[in-house]
């Protein structure tokens, strides 16, 4: 608790500051994905990567998954795919992903780091700016 000399022998509460709930333009997004063969993975990751959605992508093959689908456990070996991009970008990375992704429903998920090397967060969003037409 944060106190304020009064009176003598009194204290009283300093008022708190509040979050500044402002986005930022830009910055970096982990999205992951699975996906059933290394080969799936790797062809998807590469495609992102030339159509400048995404600055890297990480390829951790052995991932067993155990997940309900339509009333029943299923399992399987996966692909999990980590990929950097940008808040500009998400939108066209989420949509060329859904449509270059094997599955029915594929797990898309996106989750914002509280914390990130500046360095790093600039080279994802310059390696993920379009580039303009010569």
């Amino acid at each position: 608790m944060t106190t304020e000399s009064g009176a003598p022998g009194a204290e009283r509460e300093l008022p708190r500051p509040q979050p500044v709930g402002v986005t930022p333009p830009d910055g970096l997004l982990l999205a992951l994905t699975t996906i059933g063969s290394r080969q799936e993975a790797e062809s998807t990751a590469r495609t992102l990567l030339e159509e400048r959605l995404v600055a890297c992508a990480n390829l951790l093959p052995g991932c067993r998954s155990l997940y309900l689908w339509q009333g029943a456990l299923e399992e399987a070996d996966e692909t999990l795919v980590l990929f950097k991009t940008t808040r500009n970008r998400y939108r066209a990375f989420e949509e060329r992903l859904r449509a270059l992704h094997p599955y029915e429903l594929p797990e898309i998920v996106a989750v914002s780091p509280d914390a990130v090397l500046p360095a790093y967060a600039a080279w994802v969003i310059g390696e993920t700016r379009r580039r303009l037409a010569r």
